[in-house]
């Protein structure tokens, strides 16, 4: 695993801590335990997949939902976020 240079400098998970060993529990089937880790990882997933779908095949309302895909994630992201702070600041 790359080593996240933001928590070695500052000493705090940066917002997407976990996302890489969140991806490795998901290729290995341990999906809950992944989402745990780092919830956006499957939303954020669907929303470049999709995106590229929508690169070749021009969905009606695909732009929408990439939008809307990409809200949910950055939602999630943030909200990690805050909560790994809150939660060591205790």
């Amino acid at each position: 695993m790359i080593p996240c240079s933001w928590k070695e400098t500052f000493g705090v998970e940066c917002m997407t801590c976990g996302a890489q060993r969140s991806a490795g529990l998901f290729f290995n089937g341990q999906l809950y335990d992944s989402f745990i880790l780092f919830p956006a990882l499957i939303p954020l997933a669907f929303t470049f997949i999709f995106a590229t779908l929508h690169l070749y095949f021009k969905f009606k309302h695909g732009s929408k939902i990439i939008v809307y895909s990409f809200s949910i994630s950055a939602f999630l992201i943030v909200t990690n976020f805050l909560y790994k702070i809150f939660m060591n600041s205790l």
